[in-house]
């Protein structure tokens, strides 16, 4: 974890199941929510407070960031 965010006393990430990739996601890889976005998306989030900021850092969409959103209520 990197080290501003563990001055700040952040509780560790925990990625949504229904999240994950599928073996048998057809998607191009892009538009895929994978893990490891989904920790670099929560972590820029948690520092900048920016959905869109942090998605660009994350390298994804915001649309999929709010998508996912959507789909974990």
């Amino acid at each position: 974890m990197h080290a501003a965010l563990e001055a700040l006393a952040i509780p560790r990430i925990v990625l949504h199941a229904d999240l994950l990739v599928e073996e048998d996601d057809d998607r191009a890889p892009q538009t895929q929510f994978v893990a490891e976005r989904q920790v670099a998306f929560l972590e820029a989030l948690a520092v900048t407070g920016s959905v869109r900021g942090a998605a660009r850092r994350a390298r994804v969409s915001h649309q999929t960031c709010y998508r996912a959103r959507r789909y974990t209520d």
